[in-house]
Order: structure tokens, then sequence, then C-alpha cells
């Protein structure tokens, strides 16, 4: 079996994420019994046959945050790729669950997300552009004729619950790499990670740069107050807590600028207190800071879009 992903591991044929992203979903079966969606999984003599509805819940939770925390591109180009319409159209759907937090295995495996399921595996893009693609480069399945299951057999099954790791390591690898072409986007890498958590500063960090700022926020005149750190340009899109994009801001200024980017003006108070800093990382300079910010409006906040300002502008 080993042979097979080394094939697809080393293959030129990237056309999309789709593939390993598809890989990636399949490496769940393994575990399928403590899983969710255990119900679409049936054990076999020496095969395991898989509803697509189990493949299709963790494959729209993969690229969910892809699209709407990180605004991930899929192409070099402005098209928005069929995963990320199916998405779309189905928003509705994330909306009830009051969250904007990436729906869990759980959520995506209730009725309420059935009719998406459904639209997504019998979608072109994965009768078409994805099953039979994968198959093609990794010979690790067969498609059922109602083209709604596929069979997997054991030992292939068993090599990707012992090797979960590995090959899951191995597949981000080639999703981060192709989504590097198509965005000047930080850190994808570690964007893929299923237990991404946002780092805190640390104490004397934080101590340093609320003593710069005289215990003012950053963005207006409020002084002496409980203050948050903020990411100046916005954490989804940088990838990191790192001091040099850290603020100090007020509660209304905090709440109000949420993920938004700023006015110009600034980014160039930030350079400012930034050469105040006592120590700044490797590869660090002005005209980084400005690429990041310029690459956040356009991939991230949307140049269309105003940029935030306080309400409170006398400083």
């Amino acid at each position: 079996m080993s042979s097979e992903f080394n094939r697809f591991f080393k293959s030129n044929s990237l056309a999309s994420t789709y593939k390993p992203t598809l890989a990636k979903c399949l490496l769940d079966v393994g575990d399928y019994e403590k899983d969710e969606g255990s119900e679409w999984v049936t054990k076999n003599d020496d095969t395991f046959t898989v509803n697509l509805h189990f493949v299709a819940a963790r494959f729209l939770r993969y690229y969910y945050p892809l699209k709407f925390q990180f605004k991930l591109k899929q192409e070099a180009t402005k098209e928005t790729v069929a995963v990320y319409k199916i998405l779309d159209d189905y928003k509705n759907l994330f909306d009830q669950l009051k969250s904007k937090k990436t729906p869990s295995k759980e959520q995506m495996c209730m009725n309420l997300f059935n009719e998406m399921r459904e639209t997504t595996f019998r979608h072109s893009l994965m009768r078409v552009m994805v099953l039979p693609k994968l198959l093609n480069d990794c010979n690790i399945y067969k498609i059922t004729k109602d083209k709604q299951h596929i069979i997997i057999k054991m030992e292939v099954v068993e090599f990707m619950r012992k090797n979960k790791n590995i090959l899951e390591s191995g597949l981000n690898h080639m999703i981060a790499r192709y989504l590097e072409a198509c965005n000047a986007s930080p850190n994808i890498s570690t964007k893929l990670e299923e237990s991404l958590a946002r780092k805190y500063l640390s104490t004397n960090t934080k101590k340093e740069v609320l003593e710069i700022a005289d215990n003012t926020c950053f963005y207006c005149p409020a002084k002496n107050v409980e203050f948050a750190m903020d990411h100046f340009i916005p954490w989804n899109y940088l990838g990191q807590t790192a001091q040099y994009n850290m603020v100090p801001a007020c509660t209304p200024c905090n709440s109000s600028k949420n993920d938004k980017l700023t006015d110009p003006k600034y980014l160039d108070w930030l350079i400012n207190r930034n050469k105040k800093l006592k120590k700044l990382p490797m590869g660090y300079s002005e005209e980084f800071l400005k690429n990041m910010y310029e690459n956040a409006i356009v991939e991230y906040h949307g140049k269309e879009k105003k940029l935030w300002t306080p309400k409170n502008t006398t400083k």
C-alpha cells in the first residue's frame, strides 16, 4: 500500500487541492467505529463499504475554514471553485449553528446538512473531478456502480490507520504547497492544522507593549483602562501572534475592529512603534510589514471594503 501513496506523493499532477483533501477524508475510515458518521461505514469480510456521506461531511469541513476563516483562494484567478460555491449556497445552514467556528464532524454529520452532503457527492466535482482522478493516482479504493459508495480493502484501511499521522502530514504538505502558489497569505501550513489555536503574548512581552504605548489605546485616547492585545493585521491572515503586530486596544476599539484592517495611517504608527521594541524577529523589516498589510487588504479584507477607523479619533 505504501507504493500507492508514494506514487501519489511523487506525482506532479495537482490541478487543485481536491485529491489530497479527499485522501485526508479517507484516513478517518481506519477509526470509523470511534468517529462521527460510523453508520455510513460497513465492515465486510475483507473490505469496507463507505457511503459518500461519510466523505462529504469531512470534505466540506476541511474547506470551511479555508474559505470563511482564512479566505484562501483555491485558484490563481478570481474564479470561485465548485466546493466554495457549494459552501456559499448552503451558508444559511451554518448560520443556524450560531457559531463562526469550523463545524465539528458531529455537526457536519447532522441531518441539517443532508442535502448539502448529497449535493457535494452527486456534483461533477466529486463524480468526475475528484473520485476518479485520485483513484488514477492512488489505487486504494473502488467506486460502486451507483457512485454513492466506495469500497476499500481491509489491508488499505489498516495501513492508513497505522500511518495516519505521517500520511496526513504529507497530504497537508501537498495542499499547502498548492495554496502557496495561489495566495500571498503567510503560514498556510499552520492554517491546515486540525488543532490550530491562537497563542498569547508572554507577560513580559505584553508589559513592554503597554509601556511603549504609555498605557494608552493604540487607536484612540483611552488611557489606563482594560486593554486587549489586538492583532493589527488580523490573526486569520497572519496566522501567528507576533509582538511586532500586537497593539493595545481598549474594549470598544477591540470589539469594533474585530478582524478588520485599519486606515494606512495606523500602519505608519505601528512602524514607528516597532522601532522602540527591544527585539524584532529575523526577517522583519518595514517593507515586510507594508507588503503584509497590502496583501491582507487584497486577499483578506477586500479592496472594495471600507477600512476601519475608531469612532473617537482624537489622540
